[in-house]
């Protein structure tokens, strides 16, 4: 894990910082709409939004550290001269950990907002029901 922590190169601070702030919103946002005094007002709602925000800050952040891993992995081959493919795929592979990472971030983020975000139209609906009968 740390081996993985420090191929991130600098791009591992943005994505560490969209985990953090993904799994803080969806706990904060779990707590207040699974209360047994839950209502549906629109703070609630932004706390919602920004779970998907920040998954998809990840997913810009991985992406833009696996463009310049791999401008860095080209400028070290373009400096050696020939070199084996072996080294060439090793090199583009760990350029892309960070765009999986960040898709990652974003397929959790999505999932937790999409929970979230139902039971938060849930409890719009029974608000509805209770003004209208």
């Amino acid at each position: 894990m740390s081996v993985l922590w420090h191929e991130l190169g600098f791009i591992r601070w943005p994505l560490a910082f969209s985990v953090l702030a993904v799994g803080a919103l969806t706990l904060w946002s779990a707590l207040r709409l699974f209360r047994p005094s839950a209502v549906a007002d629109l703070r609630t709602k932004a706390w919602l939004d920004a779970i998907l925000f920040w998954g998809g800050f990840a997913l810009i952040s991985g992406v833009l550290g696996t463009l310049v891993g791999i401008i860095i992995a080209s400028q070290a081959i373009e400096a050696a001269g020939a070199v084996s493919t072996s080294l060439v795929w090793g090199g583009i592979k760990i350029a892309l950990v960070s765009s999986a990472m960040g898709a990652l971030t974003l397929a959790m983020a999505a999932l937790c907002w999409f929970v979230l975000q139902l039971r938060w139209r849930l409890l719009v609906a029974g608000e509805a029901e209770a003004l209208a009968g």
